[in-house]
């Protein structure tokens, strides 16, 4: 054998003992990765391997999908095959997808970035640790020359110090290894795509290594975590390298220096093109003895976990202990019943203190005071009277409804427990006949109707089948569709909103079956129905009630099931990372426990045998019981709404609105031994003491007028009348005080 040749077979035995006995398991590669977007009209499959010869990835029971502009990180690159991580419900799924349909931000997905070496003389390290071991060849340390091309594989950065790994040739051997990132010149070439490395948002330098932030508009940049940037060049100062990185604010390209520990590339491992790498999975329990090999069982719909297991499994999930023994009872009465949960990571009193806000969850005004939020701009005092969000009856929940709605535990029993279930479409358990059963006492119950298809030929169909093929499309439960359509459009047994009346005027012939768009506020209907008409996605315009039915329907999954808002709960409530507080559909506080019920009644019988999925919240610092349900309360007004002396002026009049914090003057003649007080509350359930008649002494007097509110609480206004002395006790008394000076001088 040559020399060249036992170089090489050396170098590579070498490399691939540190891996096989665990070396490099300790100094793991880290490596920046890559981050794309989807670019799919409908849905995109996530497969368990780099081909369509593999099966779906699923989650529960469910085929996972991904909609357009879902963000994943690509892990690796196989073939023409990405593949991907990403979150659906805080819970990480990983799978394969093709590259074709993923858009990465920086532009080309790399395996490998090329450098050269800067200065000779460069040691590989087996890891990225300078007191790591050096990689040897034929018995001698391996040792660079300037210029040496290399490709970096990956990064690791390892006590503020970055390391690349890196692929080398030497004479004809190929060496992997670790050198420090500052003895490599990386070749930028128009840009290398990377992304922020960095706990805390960082500010874009100006210049490398001195004070002063890059600006926009006033404004100075600031990258976050893992935001992704293009590096364009290096520079060294001070024996620290820093990235020149180009990245959008706004509607402009900024140019600045950042540190190189806080920068890395986006680079993707290689696997073998079509071969799915292994994964060894951790075992659940230390095995007693060496089992025998036998077939796979059948799956069945039969549980045969004990009550103790699955308490165990539900505390293991971090179910606190007040979930627990009301989820034990639906497990008793449906052991095919999964439960998971959603660890919003999120405190308690934030959450009810965000979606508490006014105009963000509404109820009727027809509930009682505890139930109706009286904060500013939820209620008007001067008036006495909630105001009003949307229509002419819905108001803001208080943040006791907030809390009772909010709280999981409420909803713990075979109905409420719907507004956590997993909305995907189930094509085994869900049918058309459940879907007449959410219609039932609707206009739409097993009614159809008929509409010119694109091929210009009259259909007739039925609501239920046209949400049924909806369903199919959109990947959505289409329980979950008829019953949020009945909750936006039904009025009655036989009535619907003029929104898929097709005749409201500006919008004749438009139909909106989800109300999507009609935000709530004045003309609503004519909103929704506005968006419904422009643009060309989700099979807009929605010219007929199946474009709507089938397009809303895609919208949804799209920007809701699939986007990780996939219970009724999120969809209300968005607890999620993303958009979290915001993007939320429904105003409607009341709505997802509405929908559930339809939705238990839409299984029927058969969510006995059904193996569905629910996803339940579970907050931080939670009580320790669940929050109680609002019970009647009584108008709080307590304020005035006038207050006047009869035929006497105040030194300031009094105003509609005042809290009580001024008091009121007036001065009257001596002859004034009485004056009338008349106040009137604005809230005719109030009660007002203190006001009519009152008797006057001379000099000051301080009267009281209070106002106590029909819920008990009392708001007090002061007045102060002065009643002037009469002429003739004032000569008395400047005679008797001239007398006593007299008296003085006679002495």
């Amino acid at each position: 054998m040559s020399k060249k040749k036992f170089i090489s077979c050396l170098c590579l035995i070498f490399v691939s003992a540190l891996i096989f006995f665990g070396v490099m398991t300790d100094n793991k590669i880290s490596s920046a990765t890559a981050i794309g977007e989807i670019r799919v009209n409908g849905y995109l499959n996530v497969r368990k391997g780099p081909g369509k010869k593999y099966g779906f990835v699923k989650s529960g029971g469910a085929k996972i999908t991904l909609g357009d502009g879902k963000r994943v990180t690509i892990i690796a690159k196989n073939g023409k095959w990405y593949h991907v991580k990403f979150k659906m419900t805080k819970e990480t799924i990983t799978g394969y997808i093709h590259s074709s349909y993923v858009k990465v931000q920086t532009g080309k997905v790399r395996t490998s970035i090329s450098g050269t070496i800067k200065k000779s003389g460069q040691q590989l390290h087996t890891k990225a640790d300078i007191n790591s071991k050096l990689t040897k060849v034929d018995g001698k340390d391996v040792k660079l020359v300037k210029g040496t091309a290399l490709k970096i594989l990956s990064e690791k950065v390892n006590k503020n110090q970055k390391w690349y790994y890196v692929s080398f040739k030497q004479g004809n051997a190929k060496c992997k290894g670790y050198l420090q990132a500052t003895s490599v010149k990386v070749d930028y070439k128009k840009g290398m795509p990377a992304k922020i490395n960095s706990t805390n948002t960082i500010k874009l330098s100006k210049d490398a290594g001195k004070p002063g932030s890059v600006s926009v508009e006033g404004k100075i940049v600031k990258l976050k975590k893992n935001q992704q940037v293009t590096a364009i060049a290096e520079k060294e100062v001070s024996g620290i390298r820093y990235y020149k990185i180009q990245v959008r604010e706004g509607s402009k390209t900024v140019k600045g220096f950042v540190a190189e520990k806080n920068l890395l590339f986006q680079i993707v491992k290689t696997e073998e093109p079509g071969v799915v790498p292994k994964v060894t999975a951790k075992p659940t329990a230390k095995p007693t003895a060496t089992p025998k090999k036998t077939a796979t069982p059948k799956q069945t719909t039969t549980t045969t976990t004990t009550d103790s297991q699955f308490k165990k499994n539900l505390q293991n999930q971090g179910f606190p202990s007040s979930y627990i023994t009301p989820l034990m009872n639906l497990h008793k009465q449906y052991p095919n019943w999964e439960f998971k949960a959603f660890q919003t990571g999120v405190n308690w009193s934030d959450a009810v203190a965000a979606e508490s806000k006014v105009g963000l969850n509404l109820l009727s005004n027809s509930k009682s005071y505890d139930w109706k939020s009286t904060a500013a701009g939820a209620y008007d005092w001067t008036t006495d009277k909630f105001v009003v969000f949307d229509g002419s009856t819905w108001v803001t929940a208080s943040e006791k409804a907030v809390k009772y709605y909010m709280d999981p535990r409420n909803f713990l029993d075979d109905t409420g427990i719907f507004q956590f279930e997993s909305l995907e479409y189930q094509s085994a358990v869900q049918t058309q006949a459940g879907v007449e059963n959410v219609l039932k006492n609707t206009p739409m119950y097993k009614k159809s109707f008929t509409y010119t298809n694109d091929n210009n030929k009259s259909v007739s169909i039925k609501y239920s089948k046209a949400f049924m093929e909806a369903a199919v499309a959109s990947k959505v439960s289409p329980y979950h569709l008829a019953s949020r359509s009945k909750q936006e459009v039904v009025i009655s047994s036989t009535m619907m909103s003029s929104s898929v009346s097709g005749n409201v005027e500006g919008y004749k012939g438009i139909y909106n079956f989800y109300n999507i768009g009609a935000n709530s506020g004045s003309n609503a209907v004519k909103k929704g129905l506005k968006w419904a008409s422009t643009g060309t996605d989700y099979s807009r315009p929605w010219t007929n009630p199946y474009r709507s039915i089938y397009g809303g329907a895609c919208y949804i999954g799209k920007q809701y099931i699939n986007a990780g808002q996939n219970t009724l709960y999120l969809q209300k409530f968005n607890v999620t990372s993303t958009n979290r507080y915001n993007h939320q559909y429904m105003a409607n506080i009341e709505a997802p426990n509405s929908e559930a019920t339809k939705t238990a009644a839409a299984y029927g019988a058969d969510k006995d045998n059904t193996p569905i999925v629910f996803s339940i919240p579970v907050y931080n610092n939670m009580p320790s019981s669940a929050c109680p349900m609002p019970q009647g309360g009584a108008n709080p007004n307590n304020y005035l709404k006038n207050l006047y002396v009869k035929d006497h002026a105040f030194s300031e009049p009094f105003k509609l609105g005042d809290t009580g914090s001024k008091t009121y003057q007036v001065t009257v003649a001596n002859s004034v031994s009485k004056v009338k007080i008349v106040a009137t509350a604005v809230s005719s359930s109030a009660t007002v003491t203190g006001a009519g008649d009152k008797a006057l002494s001379v000099g000051t007097n301080t009267i009281t007028v209070k106002v106590k509110s029909a819920s008990g609480t009392t708001r007090s206004y002061k007045i102060k009348i002065v009643r002037k002395d009469s002429a003739t006790a004032k000569k008395a008394a400047k005679q008797s005080s001239a007398g006593a000076n007299d008296t003085s001088e006679a002495d």
